[in-house]
């Protein structure tokens, strides 16, 4: 009897211990169960308040300032500062903004696609801006993203007359009666006269392919239009150039002004004469005789004898034919300069060109002078070592304190120097030579194509 007593209070504890122990395992996972619904519900609750946390936001980018950029160099930053001036690479294709903060310039990088938040007729220089970015180095910033911020100041609609060269990178609005209007490839020109004085407006291809059909009919000789964008200059003239299709207002009539009397045409027997055909570069290929072309000077080349030119625009790149005596000036106008080609089309050789927006060569140390560079046009200055005469051409090498590079003087242009220059070129003297970039047995040298690529130096 104490033996079946005993044996069933064991059965009842067993049982009870198997219950108590189900249990504690349900509650187990319950609460298991009730801290994973209160952390997804808190990550959700700081997902909706803009929380920092790791699992719910995009990574921090600190905002600094235009003084402490140089500490930030290939990263990604937000700098803030006044709108002071804009102008155009047309090397990279890019536009080169200038804000200034903290008593600092700083250039900012950017594609034309973020400059539509910069209507140039109604934000002007002084108006505070954001620049989201990668850095660069110290002084320059490869934008991402643009923003404008208070105050934002509007651009004072001028008399054509008192735009002055002083205002050169800054944003202009002006109006008047379209006196000329010509087509240039896929660009327009337009000059503008309010009756207080003229005015050249050119407008890329890039911005002429986003007017609208409205826009576009109207702009026509013998109306008004209200035009805002950079200053710039071309060969001493001054142009307004509108970087966005929200810079061009027609105004579907004319003016009420008095203007002067009908302008002298300043077009080129090239671009006026019966039968002028423009092209793009890509359109180069199914051309036929002689064509017209803009475009920027990318590289140069020496091959068979023959200088070749590799010329860009928006459509793509080609490697022309060109003679020295054609090629432009390598201080004042290098390599990244846009340029006005005739060209026979079947041989793609340049008959004729003009230098519609120069870039002048950088001045750079010799050290600096790497592979990267080849084919660009370029400016040193240093002593002269090594001076020897080879055949009819000249070889020396440039030092500058950095380092020092080899420069080749072909016969065709050292037979064009004046005599005072070839006689002043020897050991020790100082020079500056302007030329482009190339390679010869593995050593980097530069060519001076042109006698004004060199210069002595006192």
């Amino acid at each position: 009897m104490k033996v079946k007593a005993v044996m069933a209070l064991l059965v009842v504890g067993l049982v009870l211990l198997s219950a108590g122990c189900l249990g504690g395992g349900g509650k187990t996972t319950g609460s298991s169960g009730s801290s994973a619904v209160s952390s997804t519900s808190s990550s959700s609750s700081s997902a909706s308040t803009g929380s920092t946390s790791s699992t719910t936001s995009s990574p921090w980018i600190p905002e600094v300032s235009p003084s402490n950029l140089g500490k930030f160099i290939g990263k990604n930053v937000t700098v803030k500062g006044k709108f002071v001036g804009i102008g155009y690479n047309s090397t990279s294709h890019t536009y080169v903004l200038t804000i200034e903060g903290d008593g600092k310039k700083v250039r900012v990088i950017a594609k034309r696609s973020l400059l539509s938040v910069l209507n140039p007729i109604t934000v002007g220089v002084g108006t505070t801006v954001k620049v989201t970015g990668e850095v660069k180095n110290a002084d320059e910033v490869m934008a991402k993203e643009i923003v404008l911020l208070e105050p934002l100041q509007s651009p004072k609609l001028l008399p054509i007359g008192n735009v002055k060269e002083d205002m050169l990178g800054e944003i202009v609005v002006v109006e008047g009666n379209v006196k000329e209007l010509k087509e240039i490839g896929s660009n327009l020109k337009l000059v503008l006269d309010d009756g207080t004085g003229e005015i050249a407006v050119f407008i890329p291809g890039s911005v002429v392919r986003e007017l609208s059909n409205d826009t576009r009919s109207k702009l026509k000789e013998g109306l008004g239009v209200e035009v805002g964008g950079y200053l710039d200059e071309y060969k001493g003239t001054l142009e307004i150039i509108p970087y966005t299709a929200s810079g061009i207002r027609p105004l579907g009539k004319p003016l009420g002004v008095t203007t002067s009397s009908p302008a002298t045409s300043t077009t080129s027997t090239a671009e006026t004469g019966g039968g002028v055909k423009w092209v793009t570069v890509a359109g180069l290929s199914n051309a036929s005789g002689e064509v017209y072309l803009n475009a920027t000077w990318v590289k140069l080349y020496y091959s068979n004898h023959n200088y070749l030119m590799e010329v860009s625009d928006e459509t793509g790149k080609a490697n022309l034919t060109v003679s020295r005596d054609l090629l432009p000036n390598p201080a004042e106008d290098g390599t990244g300069s846009l340029l006005e080609l005739v060209v026979d089309a079947p041989s793609r050789t340049v008959k004729n060109l003009s230098v519609l927006n120069p870039n002048p060569s950088p001045l750079l140390s010799t050290a600096n002078i790497t592979p990267e560079l080849m084919g660009r046009t370029v400016v040193v200055e240093g002593e002269i070592s090594g001076f020897k005469t080879i055949g009819a051409n000249l070889k020396f090498t440039v030092v500058d304190g950095t380092g020092n590079v080899t420069v080749f003087v072909p016969s065709s242009v050292a037979g064009k120097l004046p005599s005072d220059l070839r006689k002043g070129l020897g050991d020790g003297a100082k020079v500056t030579v302007a030329g482009y970039v190339t390679e010869y047995k593995g050593t980097i040298e530069i060519i001076p194509y042109s006698p004004e690529g060199l210069k002595l130096s006192r």
